[in-house]
């Protein structure tokens, strides 16, 4: 008899996040690879761009409902970013995110719907996209 190992099953979405479509822009490698093991761990399969043009080319071809957006892109800032993409999906009800490690602003640039300091843990990232995922839920 031969063992053997069947792959891992992944994890039933966390309570708010069945069907989730979410792109993460990060330009850290160790940052997008932690990003998607978190979230893979509530039962998210992200779409990961380390650009602001693989972002925008993402968006060219798939609608997410959610875009975390990393403010200290190199070749794009993170404001900039999410205008773009917002006009590449006129009407789609995408909730855009602000991620840094830097502090957080007094003033939240409008087009962000809520900001999340690096590092968090996925406890808080569960918590934030629980409850963009009930204002998502209202504007479909």
């Amino acid at each position: 008899m031969t063992d053997r190992l069947d792959p891992p099953t992944p994890p039933p979405p966390a309570p708010g996040l069945a069907g989730l479509r979410l792109l993460a822009v990060e330009d850290h490698a160790i940052g997008r690879i932690l990003l998607e093991a978190m979230l893979a761990g509530l039962g998210v399969a992200p779409r990961l761009a380390a650009t602001g043009e693989e972002a925008r080319e993402a968006m060219r071809h798939e609608r997410f409902d959610v875009v975390l957006i990393d403010l200290g892109l190199p070749d794009v800032h993170g404001e900039d970013l999410a205008h773009d993409l917002a006009a590449l999906a006129p009407g789609a009800p995408t909730l855009f995110v602000a991620v840094t490690g830097r502090a957080r602003p007094t003033v939240l640039p409008a087009i962000f719907a809520e900001w999340l300091e690096k590092p968090f843990s996925v406890r808080e990232l569960h918590r934030l996209l629980a409850g963009l995922g009930g204002r998502l839920a209202r504007s479909a």
